[in-house]
């Protein structure tokens, strides 16, 4: 593998989380709503118009995290030494 995949594999997973990190605080009702039915009513969703579906919640919960918990097994991953094996660092 080439030097700068490893970085580049951070960036992109970081910026997955970014972008559906973002996303979910743009819709906090969805994402109340998505939780609502779960509880004992302590979570409501406020007034207006619901736009998100509760697949696209779901989805945004599921890239966030996996974005930040791949970011961070490829760091370890690369920390701990294993990724010398695999990168060849050669002109």
């Amino acid at each position: 593998m080439p030097l700068w995949f490893f970085p580049a594999l951070v960036g992109i997973l970081a910026a997955a989380s970014l972008l559906a990190g973002i996303w979910l605080l743009l819709h906090p009702r969805d994402v109340a709503a998505v939780f609502a039915r779960h509880s004992s009513s302590e979570l409501t969703r406020g007034p207006g118009k619901r736009r998100a579906s509760d697949g696209a919640v779901w989805t945004a919960i599921i890239v966030f995290n996996a974005g930040w918990i791949g970011a961070l097994v490829v760091w370890l991953f690369v920390m701990g030494g294993d990724a010398n094996l695999v990168t060849d660092a050669s002109l």
